[in-house]
């Protein structure tokens, strides 16, 4: 971005507080331009005041520009801009300046001023402008004295329409203040805790250092009483380097259990945070027109949300808990679509000197898997590959059949079977053999955290291996490059192309069939109410499962939207049970941002067909409620 933009920000200036001032400099830069083209046009059509008006305010604008510049003081620069913004759109209302399409400036007025002077005060500055606007027309219309506007339509136009715009910034303000709240919130437990499991390694390694040095001790004595007995104890040696092979393993396993166990939770948080932010502007742009020039902010407010739900799948797939319906993938099809993606031609610009090269089986089988998780898995794989290379350097990679008859001990013991091999190998500088161990570990990187990513790409990729129940094997010594290998289990009698489902791009409406929503969130039953009221069904919302079975029993519904973690009480399985047992055939969809595989499977194997994650969209929802009324 310019310079120009960044005058008056400190380096104590918060990540808030430049966000602000970048946009008052935009707002003064446009502000400033404006009002001298339009104070031009006002002289030209020998309307002297007001062009003198327009004049001035470009004036402030630039002595408020130069005064931020100086001192970086955005509250003051905030509260004057716009308390002078104020005083002159009451002048131009007063005036008749805005008996026009101008009037339109006036709806700015809410969104700057919730953003620049928080929800109360801009607020009350909000309100004010709007009194004095509603108190002018209603003087206007009963006056004979004052004859200003003097049109019923004005009025009825402009206060509804006012009114509007600025309930709709006083809802972005607090969604976007609340959600930064919790996740400023949730990044401090999570950083607390990875404080934590680094307190608890290094006891681990201090227990584990110690324990070989018993072993080694043991074993010179043993070796020193009786050279007879040498190969009984080569035996004993490679069982107790297989004991702490094993254990380490384990000690792996557990950690990430335990670091996947508090990422679920979290995510589990943010999915209902975010479930307002993603869905509401499908809402609100349903009743706008297309010309509207809010459609623009909603969609970027809800592509934000997105961005933000795709940073929670990640850790789902740390949590391994993302993963609850498979199919049929074809693994060349999903590295084709990624290498033709604009994240990779941006990769490659990024990396000029960095080759690729490819090497498919053409007859490679077919895996059971999700697309999505195994996309972004590749991506990180390739991603570290160019990362890895300082200056030329390939990156290559290969899939095969490959069957394995006897177990292999690798990075992990790889069992017998037959499998489907991912390999990637890079040239670059290699990983130390001491890292080798922790590379799958949280935010352990080589690399400085936050430029490359969040340091938890290699961690998804354990995660989702593991989810589809596969091996990791890793090569790799300083100088020399590293080669990651991933194979998973395939298919019997599967290859070629597996089936893609194509994507509905329109939105399904109802036509009066009844829905009973349980979520024990009052936001998600609000939400929900709105988005199938708007979809055309008839709802009624439920907090608990005991309500849901209560309701159940005494009339029916077409379908269930059924939530998987509530507390207190009956949980979305037990619910569904229960429900079971009065109408056998009720149709169910669960609505969940997260949950245990093993009770999502159960009642996916006691007849639920649909699940829905959140955040979910009006068009993922309608789609579901659509497949399911179908059958």
């Amino acid at each position: 971005m310019h310079p120009f933009f960044h005058s008056g920000i400190r380096e104590y200036h918060d990540s808030e507080t430049r966000r602000k001032i970048v946009l008052i400099n935009i707002f003064l830069l446009l502000g400033f331009l404006v009002l001298l083209l339009m104070g031009s046009v006002a002289i030209v059509q020998r309307d002297i005041l007001l062009g003198m008006m327009d004049f001035i305010m470009a004036a402030f604008f630039s002595g408020l520009f130069f005064y931020l510049r100086r001192t970086g003081r955005e509250p003051l620069v905030a509260k004057v801009g716009v308390s002078i913004i104020l005083l002159f759109f009451c002048f131009l209302f007063f005036t008749g300046g805005v008996n026009t399409t101008a009037f339109m400036w006036l709806y700015t007025f809410p969104l700057f001023s919730l953003y620049l002077l928080g929800f109360k005060k801009g607020a009350l500055a909000t309100g004010i402008l709007f009194a004095f606007c509603t108190g002018f027309l209603m003087v206007d219309l009963l006056s004979d004295t004052v004859s200003v506007y003097n049109s019923r339509d004005f009025s009825i136009r402009f206060i509804p329409s006012y009114l509007l715009i600025f309930a709709l910034a006083c809802l972005v303000e607090n969604s976007r203040a609340s959600a930064r709240k919790a996740m400023r919130e949730k990044q401090q437990q999570l950083a607390d805790a990875v404080s934590e499991l680094q307190t608890k390694e290094a006891e681990l390694e201090e227990a584990k250092n110690q324990l070989e040095l018993r072993v080694q001790l043991r074993t010179a004595e043993l070796e020193q009483a009786n050279k007879q007995l040498l190969v009984e104890m080569e035996e004993r040696k490679w069982a107790e380097e297989e004991r702490i092979r094993l254990e380490a393993e384990l000690l792996r396993a557990q950690k990430m259990e335990l670091l996947g166990q508090l990422a679920g939770g979290v995510a589990h948080d943010l999915n209902n945070v975010l479930s307002g932010i993603v869905s509401y502007p499908d809402l609100l742009l349903l009743d706008l027109p297309p010309e509207s020039d809010m459609r623009e902010p909603l969609k970027n407010i809800r592509e934000a949300g997105n961005r933000a739900a795709a940073i929670v799948q990640d850790l789902l797939t740390l949590a391994r808990r993302g993963i609850t319906i498979k199919e049929k993938v074809q693994l060349n099809k999903i590295i084709d679509v990624y290498l033709q993606s604009i994240e990779f031609i941006a990769l490659q610009k990024n990396h000029p000197q960095v080759e690729i090269q490819t090497d498919f089986a053409a007859d490679l089988a077919i895996v059971s898997g999700s697309p999505i998780h195994l996309e972004k898995m590749i991506m990180n794989l390739i991603v570290n590959g160019f990362e890895a290379i300082e200056s030329t350097g390939v990156v290559t990679i290969t899939t095969e059949n490959r069957r394995i008859h006897t177990a292999v001990q690798a990075y992990d013991t790889i069992m017998p079977g037959k499998y489907v091999v991912l390999t990637i190998r890079d040239t670059g500088v290699g990983i130390p053999k001491e890292s080798l161990d922790r590379i799958f570990e949280p935010f352990y990187t080589s690399k400085i955290m936050g430029r490359s990513g969040t340091g938890l790409g290699m961690t998804v990729v354990w995660g989702t291996v593991k989810d589809h129940d596969g091996f990791l094997d890793v090569k790799s010594s300083q100088g020399e490059g590293t080669s990651i290998s991933v194979l998973l289990p395939a298919l019997r009698g599967k290859h070629g192309t597996a089936n893609q489902q194509p994507e509905e791009a329109m939105v399904n409406r109802g036509n009066g069939e009844s829905i009973l929503l349980v979520d024990d969130s009052p936001e998600q039953r609000s939400l929900g109410l709105s988005i199938l009221g708007t979809l055309g069904y008839l709802v009624e919302a439920v907090p608990c499962g005991e309500d849901a079975v209560q309701q159940l029993s005494e009339k029916t519904f077409d379908i269930v939207l059924l939530d998987m973690i509530m507390e207190p009480g009956m949980d979305g399985l037990d619910t569904y049970r229960r429900m079971l047992a009065i109408h056998p055939d009720q149709r169910v969809i669960i609505v969940s941002g997260y949950s245990e595989n093993a009770r999502m499977k159960e009642a996916l194997r006691l007849g639920v067909r649909s699940i829905v994650k959140k955040p979910y969209t009006l068009q993922t929802i309608a789609s579901a409620i659509s497949r399911e009324l179908s059958g």
